[in-house]
């Protein structure tokens, strides 16, 4: 039997020591919703393996249809939106304990048509032309493209070049002598698309704005002249900082124009979302095909630019400013500005204001400005609507204006600090604020004053450390020490906008006992010894006690802060306990481990005893 056992550790050990890998070969990007099939390559298999071990397989974002101990089917589930969506394949054996995985891209194949700007178009946050010049032109910076560059026009896949003419590159091209805009001399960038997802162009745009839509907008051409190779398809798509995908557009098709090359403006409109004013844009080659006849592509004059309503509704007659900032209460003067002529005869105006649930007419504010107050704290959003006076169903609504109206609050706190053993007593006080309806986008800075400064480090600080001498250590057995409290009042000062708010916080001195844990318990009902707890634990509340039994596994936690939380009946999960010897463990709040227990003084854990 002895032998046994070792034989039987010694094989768990060298299995653990030759657990290796598993590869997982297949489409790593498909289609949403078609159906796949993967292999596994095991690195240590033999024979044992094919009989005894079993292989588990498990897939997210698809449905798994068959599988066995080298391959698996799956139907990929579909995408949601217009973006691409992700999938993951992990494999494992329990008799070798290998295992692997791999992550999918679920290619979203669906289409749409171009949306532009019907508005008024403001000045691009990004514009690029690709210059001027002789050919070639230079390659674009390193993280601008994943495509790889080529000074030939004769382009392979996953190539492109910067030109400014496909003259004579290939007979079943186009002859393009221009950029879009007609200068023979400027540069287009001219791609042989891969049959895998790729970037065509990448590049960050800051110092955004929720107020306005954005149109991000290309000119691009098929390069082929015929019907028969595959046409291109491009996806416009927007990042935040981080490299999550937060829009995109669908595969918005680019067309064979025959007998002549013809330029298009395709275009994506996008809506900001809330606290996010920087992102990355990019222009994708969304056709992927085994065919190698066709996908190929020029694009100029990429744009990112804001898209202006008929009317601006801003806090300045002269510039567009669309945040305002008070504290408690206050009044902003709003005013409307039209971007271009105006669309009506005789327009009628309306101011309406947006409290967090609906938009309502402002009473009374019918001009094209108004002054608006606030008597209450909270984000406000403004527009006007402009409606032809005769009938007012031909109607425009301008962008949205905040007014944020904050309000900073001191939140009253009692911080424990504790005499351990006579040793001097320690505690930092946190200042405890917030600044509530706050501009997200803002970085607050703020100033401090607390009062009195008795046993404080500092009296214009943020934490501050509160200091007091040593006090004698009670008996174990003495009564509940009282608590000694000190009470401080904090003003904060929001230095950006002025907000001030005070209020108290509060300083519990404590001199706690020592602790002591007995080392058995009888929880047999006959009225002694029937619960277990730590004596005295209840002058540390929210130290955290804990109880394993011999297979680990814990079956009783509590954080008090009373003398009920800490007091174990033997039960877990409503079911007294067998007899035998249990471990338990205390992590102190405020002490370092002022115990006595069964493992010795100083040892915040132990053994225990249930007898029954």
């Amino acid at each position: 039997m002895k032998n046994l056992v070792l034989f039987l550790l010694f094989s768990c050990f060298y299995f653990k020591l030759n657990a290796q890998g598993a590869t997982i070969t297949g489409s790593l990007s498909v289609l949403s919703g078609t159906t796949e099939t993967y292999s596994v390559t095991w690195d240590n298999w033999n024979t044992s393996y094919e009989y005894y071990s079993n292989v588990y397989w498990n897939v997210s974002n698809g449905t798994i249809l068959s599988s066995n101990k080298f391959s698996v089917t799956i139907q990929w589930d579909p995408s949601v939106g217009l973006a691409d969506g992700t999938g993951r394949i992990e494999v494992s054996e329990d008799l070798g304990g290998q295992s692997g995985q791999v992550d999918i891209i679920r290619e979203n194949n669906s289409t749409s048509s171009s949306d532009f700007c019907t508005g008024i178009l403001g000045p691009a946050k990004v514009f690029f032309d690709f210059g001027s010049g002789t050919n070639p032109g230079p390659a674009l910076q390193a993280g601008y493209t994943s495509y790889q560059y080529n000074s030939s026009c004769t382009l392979f896949s996953g190539q492109y070049t910067i030109t400014n003419n496909s003259n004579l590159c290939r007979s079943d091209w186009h002859d393009i002598l221009s950029d879009h805009t007609g200068n023979t001399n400027g540069y287009f960038m001219m791609i042989n698309a891969s049959s895998s997802r790729g970037e065509i162009f990448r590049t960050n745009v800051t110092g955004l704005t929720t107020s306005f839509r954005y149109q991000f907008s290309a000119w691009v051409g098929n390069l082929y002249k015929y019907t028969y190779a595959q046409e291109p398809y491009i996806r416009f798509e927007i990042y935040d900082t981080r490299g999550n995908l937060i829009a995109s557009s669908g595969s918005i098709l680019i067309a064979v124009t025959a007998p002549n090359f013809q330029w298009q403006q395709v275009s994506f409109m996008f809506d900001l979302p809330p606290s996010v004013n920087d992102v990355q844009v990019v222009v994708a080659n969304a056709r992927t095909t085994t065919n190698d006849i066709g996908n190929d592509l020029v694009i100029d004059d990429i744009s990112f630019a804001p898209c202006y309503p008929g009317i601006l509704a801003s806090f300045s007659n002269i510039n567009i400013i669309d945040k305002e900032h008070t504290c408690n209460s206050g009044s902003v003067s709003l005013f409307g500005n039209w971007a271009g002529s105006i669309p009506f005869t005789n327009p009628s105006y309306q101011w309406q204001r947006f409290d967090g649930s609906v938009w309502s007419n402002i009473s009374g504010a019918t001009s094209i400005s108004n002054v608006q107050s606030e008597s209450t704290p909270g984000v406000f959003k403004y527009r006007i609507l402009v409606y032809e006076a005769t009938n007012p169903s031909s109607n425009v609504l301008s962008n949205e204006i905040i007014f944020y109206v904050q309000k900073l609050q001191v939140n009253p706190i009692t911080t424990d600090a504790y005499a351990c053993n006579g040793a001097p007593i320690s505690a930092q006080l946190p200042a405890s604020y917030d600044l509530l309806f706050s501009d997200p986008a803002d970085n607050q800075s703020y100033s401090f004053a607390w009062s009195p400064s008795t046993h404080l480090s500092s009296v214009n600080s943020g934490p501050v450390i509160f200091s007091l001498p040593g006090m004698p250590p009670p008996p174990p057995s003495a009564s509940v020490p009282a608590i000694t409290y000190y009470t401080y009042t904090l003003s904060v000062t929001n230095t950006n906008y002025g907000c001030t708010s005070s209020g108290i916080q509060t300083v519990a001195v404590r001199n706690p006992r020592k602790v002591g844990v007995p080392n058995a318990f009888s929880p047999n009902g006959d009225g002694i010894n029937d619960v277990w707890r730590p004596i005295n634990l209840e002058d540390y509340p929210g130290s955290e006690l804990s109880i394993w039994n011999r297979w680990g596994n814990r079956i009783f936690h509590s954080f008090g802060p009373n003398k009920a939380d800490y007091t174990w009946d033997g039960k877990f999960n409503g079911q007294l306990q067998p007899q035998e010897v249990y471990r338990w463990g205390i992590i102190f709040k405020g002490c370092p481990a002022w115990i006595i227990g069964s493992s010795g003084e100083g040892v915040p854990s132990g053994d225990l005893t249930l007898f029954r």
